[in-house]
């Protein structure tokens, strides 16, 4: 079974959480919690960071996730390094 996590935080990750959601894709949405209003998803939502490389690893593990889309800030590229790895 794929289930996703969307790292986001862009327009365009809002635009591929209308598009997992509306395909009926098992998918979580991740900001990274710097937002001070983020923008509602139309995917569950979590927000905060995971804690590094092993810190996600975990959440992966964890929640079942079986994908990882990048849809970060370009800012964020710790976060899209951690994802890379």
């Amino acid at each position: 079974m794929t289930r996703v996590l969307l790292l986001g935080g862009t327009a365009e990750a809002t635009a591929l959480a209308r598009a997992l959601a509306a395909a009926g894709v098992d998918a979580v949405f991740s900001y990274a919690g710097r937002t001070g209003a983020p923008v509602a998803q139309p995917l569950p939502t979590r927000i905060g960071g995971f804690g590094g490389v092993a810190g996600l690893v975990a959440y992966l593990r964890s929640e079942g996730i079986t994908r990882v889309i990048g849809a970060t800030h370009p800012f964020a590229a710790q976060m899209s390094r951690n994802a890379a790895a």
